[in-house]
């Protein structure tokens, strides 16, 4: 079975050339590989043309014909040929290796403080760490997925303000994750600017929810669960789950920060500054490492002279124990049995039960968080290798933000001035939950599927809109290059056609239908597909696993993104111009069977995306 039809072509070629798989160039046309002469010219002090027209004679590999042209030789896929070796390989398997291996892997993700509900920034963070999750599991990695909860600090401290101390009532018909964030957490800062005694006594509260075991940690605690609960509701419903929640109270209180903090000692890798504006601060000795020479003050503290430690303390904590750097372990309780029927346990310091996982000692570890965090990344990263003398694999899976279009803001009252985005604020009430862009987009798809379908039940429209609002949401901060910063647009979002999720959806619904109607794809012979549209869908066809190798290699999902919508603008092309149904004879086999490969690599890309999908719509 073929695993990878782009590089085994690669391979043979270079194999044959006796040069490396990067000098080979694919080209937009002339040829499916092409391979300039210009350096074999000066090694072999040769004119290019002429060692191009030597190759030409001498190269030769299995379904490919060797073309030389200038200085190029040109090497031409026969898809008639290649196409029933291609077409017979493609399974629920296409594009995994034969070989796998199989690592323990921490992907972490979502982590957003139990204050509010989460916003679009926040589910491009799930959207983005989900799929890796779903990718590396599809390469056989054994994946634990994780989301820290920061139940300690200022964000539980300004509800603890509201709820206590300014008498906002608790009670509300609001969904509990948006009340705290929309109502309380607005109305709280909008009080300190007139009462600054309050950000005294909010330092005290900091301080009894870090201690635990007293009445305002005790609130704390249930406030932060009844927020939680309510925000996992919102990343199930976008068919996004967990293994383990990651108390930031249980690293405090677990003694695992002593733990790492005396390790970092006893190995000399921090100071504390005897003068400056840092005297008595603990500092992480980075200034020496390559990485870091360039930087002025590179030195990360890690612990202030008042003796409150830095996130970035409490995260190199945190990655060390991933790591198994640490001879300490959390306990851990069942939290919640999810909708997809699995358990989600979360750390502990009190009643372990007892037959938990073992989540960590991993091999490798993925930190979804924003580049703005890059910094302390970097810093977390750079300590695990002092400690461990290795480079181990901690990664920080950097992206940007999510940003409001001048039209949206306005949307929402917010005055843009002459900008054309803004950045959400929080404080300032200026953000757009993921539930309200959800609900919106359920609206709407709920519509147009009651148009098309007027005989169908309430159940099935309902189903059908909500798979599309959920699509149409995810593919939407997908498809963007994580590095780059996503200009969301309400309406562009609401957008349910073009290189959007629901002309995916209707792709595989409207190859799922051809299918049903053929009832079986019998024998076939893949050299009538003859027609260059169909030459076009083979050709993505074979891409595939390329694709997914290079998906997995940078850490890319935006490449099955634009993958996916490429296969099904080919396909709908091949469709709107040749019958199938109505071919006759073997063509209409040999057309089938090419629709029945392109709906199984439709599936498997689709749902590496999380991507709903449906039969019928």
């Amino acid at each position: 079975m073929l695993f990878n039809p782009w590089s085994f072509f690669k391979k043979q070629i270079a194999k044959e050339l006796d040069v490396k798989i990067e000098e080979i160039e694919e080209p937009e046309k002339y040829g499916d590989f092409a391979f300039p002469c210009f350096n074999l010219a000066k090694k072999l002090n040769k004119n290019p043309n002429g060692i191009a027209k030597d190759l030409e004679k001498k190269v030769k590999v299995n379904f490919l014909e060797t073309r030389a042209a200038g200085p190029y030789v040109n090497f031409y896929i026969n898809w008639q040929e290649f196409a029933q070796e291609l077409l017979g390989s493609i399974n629920d398997n296409y594009g995994k290796p034969e070989k796998m291996e199989k690592k323990k892997v921490m992907v972490e993700h979502t982590s957003v403080n139990p204050n509010k509900a989460l916003h679009i920034g926040h589910i491009r963070n799930s959207c983005l760490g989900d799929s890796l999750v779903r990718l590396l599991e599809f390469f056989g990695n054994d994946v634990v997925i994780a989301n820290y909860i920061d139940d300690t600090g200022d964000q539980m401290s300004d509800l603890i303000i509201g709820f206590k101390f300014l008498d906002i009532p608790v009670e509300t018909k609001m969904k509990f994750d948006q009340y705290c964030g929309d109502i309380v957490y607005v109305k709280v800062h909008k009080m300190y600017e007139k009462n600054k005694n309050l950000l005294e006594k909010k330092k005290t509260i900091t301080k009894k929810i870090e201690e635990g075991n007293n009445e305002i940690s005790n609130l704390s605690g249930e406030i932060a669960r009844k927020v939680l609960l309510e925000q996992l509701k919102t990343c199930w419903r976008m068919n996004i789950y967990y293994d383990l929640l990651n108390k930031e109270t249980d690293i405090i209180q677990s003694k695992l920060w002593e733990k790492s903090f005396d390790m970092l000692k006893e190995k000399n890798l921090i100071y504390q500054a005897a003068e400056g504006d840092k005297k008595g601060c603990w500092l992480l000795k980075l200034s020496n490492l390559p990485e870091f020479k360039e930087m002025k003050d590179a030195d990360a503290t890690i612990k202030r002279s008042d003796g409150t430690v830095l996130y970035i303390g409490k995260d190199i904590a945190y990655a060390m124990w991933k790591h198994g750097l640490l001879d300490l372990d959390f306990g851990y309780n069942k939290f919640v049995k999810q909708p997809n029927n699995t358990i989600l346990w979360t750390t502990t310091t009190k009643n372990p039960e007892k037959g938990s996982p073992k989540f960590n000692n991993v091999d490798k570890s993925i930190a979804v968080i924003d580049v703005r965090q890059s910094y302390y990344q970097d810093s977390v990263k750079a300590a695990l290798k002092l400690i461990s003398g290795k480079d181990e694999e901690y990664i920080h899976y950097a992206y940007d933000l999510v940003s409001l279009s001048s039209k949206t803001a306005k949307q929402l009252g917010i005055d843009v001035g002459g900008k054309s985005f803004v950045h959400m604020a929080g404080r300032r009430g200026w953000v757009v939950n993921t539930d309200t862009v959800l609900d919106a987009l359920f609206k709407k798809a709920l519509e147009e599927t009651k148009e098309r379908n007027p005989d169908e039940k309430e159940e099935f429209l309902k189903e059908t809109a909500e798979k599309i609002a959920v699509g149409a949401l995810r593919y939407e901060l997908e498809k963007v290059s994580p590095e780059k910063i996503i200009v969301f647009d309400m309406d562009e979002a609401l957008r349910l056609e073009g290189n959007a999720a629901p002309y995916l959806q209707y792709t595989y619904t409207r190859a799922s239908s051809i299918l049903r109607k053929a009832e079986t794809v019998k024998n076939f012979d893949a050299k009538l597909l003859k027609d260059p549209k169909e030459t076009e869908t083979l050709k993505l066809l074979a891409k595939y696993p390329d694709i997914l190798e290079k998906s997995l290699k940078d850490l890319k999902l935006h490449y099955i993104s634009n993958y996916i919508y490429e296969l099904s603008v080919s396909f709908n092309l091949f469709y709107q111009f040749l019958p199938v149904l109505k071919a006759e004879g073997k063509l209409r086999d040999s057309r089938l069977k090419l629709v029945e490969c392109v709906r199984t690599v439709l599936k498997s890309s689709l749902e590496l995306l999380g991507i709903p999908l449906m039969e019928k719509m």
